[in-house]
């Protein structure tokens, strides 16, 4: 017989930390096995030291249908946290799945102290799954009809297939407070900073998560529980602190490893954030790569920090620095690459998304013209990576790089994800403690990747959250959040447009993430952001460190609008009215 939640916690509540080991132990030996027949590499959930096999049953086929989930694991630990997954899932609904809090069941029951982060991420793989199928039944990422959708025991299809298949939806469901598919009302109560009144009584009105977003209460908490509870240097001691911290942190890169469907976790460097990691590349990398006569292929849409490492580059090295032509509308001219794109171009270093002009670029495209040249291919990830669903092994990128405070994670830290050779052919360029293997008098050796690369204390508790902002991106589904991005993307250029002497920069909604930068004629960006503020609407004012694409545009300075998972229409709504408010100010209309 299956225990309840409540009872579950009642065990827990006296127990010490070995004491609750041994009763995961018992909770998985009283776990009903699950069929051989349904033990199958299909049903099999990846990511974890033991084997997990999970399936579902769905009793019905419309928005009330319950769900049942049925796991089985080779490891009675695991089959005890499957036991406890399995009380708290079962019997809800898909909307009732995806809005409950299944890490506070974990935090009650105290099970992170004692979890290997192995372990830890093979039950966030079950989770995931569980999440993938309860989104697709409600039809908010595409796939089969909810009444297709259904698995019992035996059944040799897995959740993994049933979320893979099927077409996107074309028009997705509309949640409340919003027109896409996400529940924006219960993501936002998600971030306390959006969730408190300013001085006016309006909540704050963000439209900067380009530069910095907000952090969701489970990455702020993460960061606490590390400060409070088990602070420690991480690859330092053996005492328990010590051992603690070095699981949270490596865990943390395990999880950032998933999220970017790395080959491994020791393609994961840490880093204190985008501008680091590119500056870490061009000199470790391209300093020994790059040679005179090469060539360096950017555009002039980069930010300064994929820009301006290339320069100083070419002009040490001797090499050339190039730039993909931009068509009109703010995109690269991919009729014209094979002019720039030469045998002797050594790096095409690239935005995956600009962060002035919105542009996405086709990486894809781009790395296998590339590969037919021999260059190394760097993509500067700061704005694509926390909008846009991406896979590392299939873009086939050699260096990706990117930052906590983009992704919904804390400032301070970020990752520089590298091919295995690419990194093995890299040299550190910081040294000290941690990276060394061996130090001689007359020379030193280095430890292998990623520690070559990590000098030093790294930002310790700032990494560790990190890996918490990623597994809750991946809850909430990154595609999702880059379709709600979409819809909203095109809402508001709509109403901007409309806007008499308004110049939106770049391209349409089908070639451009979450960001529309904008001036209007009369009007100076400061100006209008400074009355904007005043109706407690927040955007970014400037060059937006993109002083090369500014000039080319003929503009000193614009205004930049992006957005997040937590923004809403009524945000649009907002901004157009603070808009109407600033041109009676400044237009003195």
């Amino acid at each position: 017989m299956r225990l309840t939640l409540e009872e579950i916690f009642d065990e827990f509540a006296d127990l010490d930390r070995q004491d609750q080991s041994l009763y995961l132990l018992e909770l998985g030996d009283g776990l009903p096995e699950l069929e051989d027949a349904a033990r199958t590499e299909q049903n099999k959930v990846h990511g974890c030291q033991s084997q997990v096999w999970l399936i579902t049953q769905v009793d019905g086929g419309n928005e009330y249908a319950r769900f049942t989930i049925v796991a089985d694991s080779d490891s009675n630990i695991v089959r005890g946290l499957i036991a406890i997954l399995e009380a708290a899932y079962n019997g809800k609904t898909a909307r009732e799945i995806l809005e409950y809090d299944i890490d506070s069941i974990f935090r009650r029951l105290n099970l992170q102290q004692h979890i290997t982060p192995q372990r830890r991420n093979g039950l966030r793989g079950m989770v995931d799954q569980v999440l993938k199928l309860a989104r697709m039944h409600l039809g908010k990422i595409g796939g089969p009809e909810p009444n297709v959708v259904r698995q019992v025991a035996g059944d040799a299809r897995s959740v993994r297939e049933l979320s893979s298949g099927g077409s996107h939806a074309s028009e997705p469901q509309s949640a409340p407070n919003g027109i896409g598919i996400l529940n924006v009302d219960n993501i936002r109560r998600q971030f306390p900073v959006l969730c408190r009144m300013l001085r006016s009584g309006s909540r704050p009105i963000f439209l900067d998560s380009g530069a910095s977003a907000q952090k969701p209460q489970c990455v702020i908490d993460k960061e606490r529980e590390v400060e409070e509870q088990y602070f420690a240097n991480a690859h330092r001691g053996t005492y328990q602190f010590g051992q603690r911290i070095d699981e949270e942190f490596e865990g943390a890169r395990t999880a950032i490893s998933r999220f970017l469907n790395a080959p491994s976790a020791s393609n994961i460097v840490f880093t204190p954030g985008t501008t680091i990691g590119l500056n870490m590349i061009a000199s470790g990398w391209g300093r020994k790569h790059v040679q005179a006569g090469d060539e360096i292929l950017t555009s002039i849409m980069e930010h300064h920090a994929n820009f301006v490492p290339w320069q100083q580059l070419a002009k040490d090295r001797g090499a050339t620095l190039k730039l993909i032509p931009l068509t009109s509308d703010g995109r690269l001219d991919m009729d014209q690459l094979d002019s720039v794109l030469t045998k002797r171009t050594r790096v095409l270093a690239i935005t995956g998304m600009s962060n002035m002009l919105g542009t996405v670029n086709p990486i894809r495209e781009l790395v296998q013209r590339a590969r037919a040249v021999g260059a190394c291919v760097v993509v500067d990830g700061a704005q694509s990576v926390p909008h846009l669903p991406l896979d590392v092994i299939a873009d086939d990128v050699d260096f990706l790089a990117f930052s906590g405070h983009k992704l919904y994670g804390p400032t301070g830290v970020g990752i520089l994800y590298g091919k295995s050779e690419r990194l093995e052919e890299m040299d550190p360029i910081i040294f000290g403690g941690h990276m060394i293997s061996e130090v001689r008098i007359a020379a030193s050796s280095w430890s292998a990747a990623p520690a070559k690369f990590e000098a030093g204390t790294m930002p310790i508790v700032q990494a560790i959250a990190l890996g918490t902002a990623t597994e809750w991106v991946q809850r909430t589904g990154l595609e999702s959040i880059h379709q709600h991005e979409q819809l909203l993307t095109k809402l508001a250029m709509a109403q901007l447009q409309a806007v008499p002497g308004i110049t939106v920069y770049g391209p349409d909604v089908a070639h451009r993430g979450g960001i529309i930068t904008f001036r209007i004629d009369g009007i100076h960006p400061e100006d209008l952001a400074a009355m904007l503020d005043q109706q407690d609407v927040f955007a970014r004012h400037g060059h937006h460190c993109t002083m090369p694409l500014h000039s080319y545009l003929g503009v000193s300075a614009t205004t930049r609008i992006s957005f997040a998972a937590y923004n809403s229409t009524d945000d649009i709504a907002a901004l157009m009215n603070a808009i109407e408010f600033a041109l009676k100010k400044l237009m003195r209309r």
